[in-house]
Parts: structure tokens; C-alpha cells; sequence
């Protein structure tokens, strides 16, 4: 555990008697319960900390540290670099997007900004609507073509017929 961690649970308000570790970290887990299982953690490796033996100094008089384990937490990047991860990919996204559109437009002959609802469009004046355009015929099989096959695969749509069981109107009268 880093002194930097210990200090923090450690850290007390002028004029408060000091307290334990162990007093500071069930403190902690009272006032905020999902601290809880972090602070189980630590209070378990006090308690291994507590058990072994204490190093053993050399001859030559350095006392050679146990290595302190260090724990850094994993930082997928500052703030910053996050909204720029993201604005890339909105910016890939929207591209993507407006590629379809142009060509879904050209595929039926519409103003790629607008399609014929605005107005104020600086391409067509809200004049651009499906079929506005001369259809590229290339495109359209690409695109349209599949739905246009499916459809013409499907069995026709049966309409449904009324049969007279002669049962009355709904003006109460029975129809001959």
C-alpha cells in the first residue's frame, strides 16, 4: 500500500483525536458502503503486513526495502483526449452517413441535402424532391434493385373480398 493511500485514510481535521487505521478505514466504510470491499482489501493486507516478519538488515548496515507494491489506476486518457476519441468517431460516423444519403439520392433522382423539404436549400430550393433529378440507372439497380426483385417475388397481396351473409347494414336494413 502507497504511503500517498495511507495518508488519505489517514488524514484527519485539526483538533480530532488521531485515530488507528483500522478505526480510519471501518469510519470509511460507514460513510460511503461501496468503499466497502476496497477497504476489506486493505484491512487484509494490514493484517498480512502485520504477520510477517520484519526484514532482516544486512551486515553492512543497508536495510534493503521490501518492494512496495505500486497500483496505478488505469486512465484511459484526460478528458480531453476522450472528447477528441469521440469527436473523431462522430466525424467518421456522420461521413459515413452522408455518403449513404448521396447516394440514396442520386438512386432516386432527390436533392442529397433536402430531399425537396427545404425551402431555403442552397442546392435545390425545396424543388428536390423524389424523382426531381435525372435517376442514375447504375445506382439505382445497386440500391434500389434488390428491394425492387424481392417485392416482384413476393405472391401478389390478396384483397379481401366481402361476402354479404346477409347480415344488416349498419343503417339497420338488409341489403339484397
Amino acid at each position: 500500500m502507497t504511503d500517498a493511500i495511507l495518508q488519505m485514510i489517514m488524514a484527519r481535521t485539526p483538533g480530532t483525536p488521531p485515530v488507528s487505521l483500522a478505526d480510519a478505514l471501518t469510519m470509511l466504510a460507514q460513510r460511503d458502503p461501496r468503499m466497502e470491499p476496497l477497504l476489506q482489501q486493505f484491512q487484509a493486507r494490514l493484517a498480512a503486513n502485520e504477520s510477517a516478519p520484519p526484514p532482516v538488515p544486512e551486515d553492512d548496515d543497508t536495510v534493503i526495502p521490501l518492494e512496495a507494491e505500486i497500483v496505478e489506476p488505469k486512465r484511459e486518457g484526460t478528458r480531453e483526449q476522450k472528447l477528441r476519441k469521440l469527436a473523431k468517431l462522430m466525424l467518421t460516423e456522420l461521413q459515413t452517413l452522408r455518403a449513404r444519403n448521396e447516394k440514396l439520392a442520386d438512386a432516386l433522382g432527390a436533392c442529397h441535402l433536402c430531399w425537396g423539404q427545404d425551402e431555403d436549400c442552397v442546392y435545390c430550393s425545396g424543388q428536390g424532391s423524389v424523382g426531381a433529378y435525372l435517376i442514375d440507372a447504375k445506382v439505382f439497380e445497386e440500391v434500389i434493385g434488390p428491394a425492387c426483385r424481392q417485392i416482384m417475388q413476393r405472391p401478389p397481396l390478396v384483397k379481401p373480398q366481402t361476402v354479404d351473409k346477409g347480415e344488416r347494414s349498419h343503417a339497420g336494413l338488409r341489403s339484397s
